[in-house]
């Protein structure tokens, strides 16, 4: 008869045993805890379930909240049957943030009543503020807008964007798409005395510039006094005579550096803020409610220049460094600020006869002939123009109403060619004259006028700067007429009796027929006039050599009449030898 035991057999303590130490370490996790009954091998088992199951982002983050909500769980009362919903911290602080948008205060007046903007009407109307899911609500019908969640969200952080900072006029300009983040746009119109201030504020650094320029320009006549005292008084010692000196003032004669006679063109200034392209002023957000508006600065010619040149997507952070040929001025926040500048004066359209003329109706022609259109204001008489009329594919019922850039990116024509000091005197005598004869750079630019209509606008390639169409061919009555750039993807506008608006949703980059090409490198100017100075010549050989040496011998010289003479008159010793021979 046989027997078999099992018996688990214990290795030595100097033998390693993985398999040893593995069940010993169960056993120890698989003790009961003789408070809650539990033991800690059945609570990790449990845990990493839950994980498995949900697979959440950051597990390793969260690890501590899943036992927390596993142990509540298995001790909690089964009469209790709410259960507790687990919110990262993340999204816990974004929460936070969101509320406060939520408490805004209502500003009233002293009977107590609303007053969200005073009694002046014009203020009112000023410090408006913008109503986004009305705008949503007609961009909806047209298949065009954000999420009703974002513009609610939009809608009260702009409400905190008016309430912080000194801005009236605001609207939603629009999206700009970006990778990884987007960028939320929002226009608004300084106050007047926050204009006042930054003016006074950019004259003041400006004048300091200024005189730093003249300080440094002094000091470096005075150091170029210098060198010419010092060279005249080397010169000096080099006309003596004296070997010592001769000695002590090697002088090593170079050909002439060259002279660059090439300088660059004057530099073109940029408009002030509330006039031109800086007439407005922008503030963008990544994330509105959850991060701060930032305002934009404003722009220069020499970045819109720039912008014309070259396509780059946008990646949501002001700061990134622009790295293209031609090189940018600037970073992220410029280029941003040039495209949205391009983008307002293109799109910015409405019905005609929503806006006119102000002033005087001497002022309006002079303004018209100018070509600049003046300042515009709304129409109190308007009058709604008919569906048909806005959806006319002649676009002649709509026209812009922000002042075209010149290629100089500024909306105003600058003379390079005036003096700082008399620029406006300048200015006038140039327009009185006639510019038929005036160099094509020099010509003066004007662009189309304001209230231009979109008729007018060049197609590219065959291809309608816009695209209008209806809303609705089901319910016509209640149908809006939408406008669609071809020339800038992404801007839209609408109309519909007594309401018109504006919207960008896009890339921030514009159409193109064919792919992008950058341009091309400058070809590498030359150093120096290439001449037989400065040409590597080939050695001659020795032969060449000595027919030059042969060639610039000296002439022999010839003797005087009377010793002609003598020498025909006089035999020679070898002419007598000679003779005697032959006898």
């Amino acid at each position: 008869m046989a027997f078999n035991y099992n018996i688990e057999e214990v290795p030595p303590a100097d033998l390693p045993c993985v398999e040893h130490d593995i069940k010993r370490a169960k056993k120890f996790l698989q003790k009961h805890s003789p408070e809650s009954g539990d033991s800690l091998y059945d609570h990790l088992t449990d845990v990493l379930n839950k994980i498995l199951a949900e697979r959440p982002k950051n597990a390793v983050d969260i690890f501590e909240q899943y036992s927390r909500q596993l142990k509540e769980e298995r001790f909690r009362s089964r009469k209790d049957h709410l259960r507790d919903l687990y919110v990262p911290p993340a999204q816990y602080e974004d929460a936070k943030k969101l509320i406060e948008l939520f408490r805004q205060p209502v500003q009233t007046s002293e009977n107590g009543e609303d007053d969200p903007a005073g009694d002046d009407e014009e203020d009112e109307t000023k410090r408006r503020k913008p109503n986004m899911l009305d705008l949503l609500y007609y961009f909806e019908q047209t298949g065009v807008g954000l999420p009703r969640a974002e513009m609610v969200i939009l809608n009260l952080s702009i409400r905190k964007l008016m309430a912080d900072n000194p801005i009236e006029n605001v609207r939603f300009w629009g999206k700009i798409l970006g990778r990884p983040k987007n960028y939320w746009v929002v226009e608004a119109d300084l106050q007047e005395e926050e204009i006042n201030r930054r003016i006074e504020a950019t004259e003041a650094a400006e004048q300091t510039m200024r005189e730093i320029d003249v300080s440094e320009t002094v000091n470096e006549n005075q150091d170029d006094a210098e060198k010419e005292a010092a060279n005249a008084v080397l010169a000096t010692d080099m006309e003596s005579n004296d070997p010592a000196v001769e000695e002590k003032h090697l002088v090593l004669n170079f050909p002439p550096l060259p002279e660059g006679h090439w300088k660059p063109p004057p530099e073109i200034p940029s408009e002030r803020i509330g006039t031109g392209v800086n007439k407005k002023t922008y503030f963008v957000s990544t994330s509105p409610g959850l991060d701060d508006w930032v305002e934009l600065p404003t722009v220069t010619a020499q970045q819109i220049i720039a912008a014309r040149l070259m396509v780059r997507c946008f990646t949501g952070n002001l700061e990134t460094p622009i790295y293209t040929f031609p090189a940018f001025p600037g970073t992220e926040k410029n280029y941003l600020r040039a495209q949205i500048a391009r983008i307002t004066a293109a799109t910015s359209i409405s019905p005609i006869g929503w806006y006119n003329f102000g002033g005087d109706e001497e002022e309006e022609i002079g303004e018209e002939e100018e070509g600049l259109g003046g300042n515009i204001s709304e129409n109190p008489h308007y009058d709604p123009l008919p569906l048909k009329d806005l959806i006319d594919p002649s676009m002649s019922n709509w026209c812009h109403h922000r002042q075209h850039i010149l290629k100089q990116g500024r909306t105003t024509w600058w003379n390079p060619n005036a003096p700082e000091e008399d620029e406006e005197e300048f200015a006038e005598e140039e327009d009185n004259e006639d510019d038929e004869g005036a160099p094509e750079a020099q010509q003066k630019e004007v662009g189309p006028p304001l209230l231009t209509p979109l008729s007018e606008d060049a197609s590219v390639d065959a291809i309608p700067a816009w695209t209008v169409r209806q809303s609705s061919l089901v319910q016509p009555d209640f149908a809006v007429a939408i406008v669609r750039s071809n020339l800038w993807p992404g801007a839209f506008a609408f109309a519909t009796g007594k309401r018109f608006a504006n919207l960008y949703i896009g890339w921030g980059h514009k159409f193109t027929v064919y792919n992008y090409t950058p341009p091309s490198m400058p070809l590498v100017q030359d150093q120096y006039k290439i001449g037989p100075e400065v040409m590597e010549v080939q050695d001659p050989t020795f032969e060449m050599e000595e027919e030059w040496r042969i060639a610039h011998l000296p002439a022999p010289e010839l003797p005087l009449m009377g010793e002609e003479e003598e020498l025909l008159g006089e035999a020679s010793p070898d002419e007598d030898e000679e003779d005697e021979d032959e006898d």
